[in-house]
């Protein structure tokens, strides 16, 4: 084999290996030309508290009483609880894709998102579409990347928004880092004032 056929070879084989990998990366980000991933991993990355200064604190969907724990998958379909965020302060939105406020409401809760994340705030989103990938596509058209997603069945998903007390959507509730209800209500009521000393 001369020298020449030689080194053509090996451009061939590192152009090949460059494409596999491009290709590759495409499909773990979900997206041509972007570094988000379509579906975002839950990564608590929390401070642990103690439970102990929670004891006597009633569990409810009222302010100031514990939030009900709760478990349902995520995008990828691993299961996430609540109670996995405590040491976070935690914004718990319940939306749909369907539903028009929610459509104005979720991008604001992004920005608050943004701005509030290097003190730990997470936004837990609750998604009440009938299907996964609606909720994925309406995220995705925004480009709303931070939000922790969860999605079961439409029965699953509102029986968990049913231990909130929530008849309609869209709904946030606001918790503090060990789990408190600090605000329930429209998120567009959810001001800088009212987060901020949850911080």
């Amino acid at each position: 084999m001369n020298r020449e056929r030689l080194v053509r070879m090996r451009v061939l084989t590192t152009g090949l290996v460059a494409v596999a990998f491009g290709l590759s990366a495409g499909l773990a980000t979900g997206m041509w030309g972007s570094s988000q991933p379509l579906v975002r991993a839950a990564e608590p990355s929390c401070p642990p508290l103690s439970t102990t200064s929670l004891a006597g604190i009633e569990v409810g969907y009222q302010i100031g009483q514990r939030a009900p724990d709760f478990a349902l998958p995520d995008f990828s379909g691993v299961p996430v609880s609540l109670s996995s965020f405590r040491g976070c302060p935690v914004i718990l939105d319940f939306w749909a894709s369907w539903c028009k406020p929610c459509q104005m409401s979720v991008p604001k809760l992004e920005t608050l998102r943004q701005k509030y994340q290097a003190s730990g705030l997470k936004v837990v989103a609750v998604s009440l579409d009938y299907r996964r990938e609606d909720a994925a596509r309406f995220l995705e058209m925004y480009a709303i990347h931070g939000f922790i997603n969860l999605w079961a069945s439409f029965s699953e998903g509102r029986a968990v928004a049913h231990q909130y007390g929530i008849e309609s959507i869209p709904r946030t509730v606001l918790l503090d880092r060990q789990g408190i209800i600090r605000f329930i209500g429209h998120p567009d009521s959810l001001t800088d004032a009212i987060l901020a000393p949850w911080l």
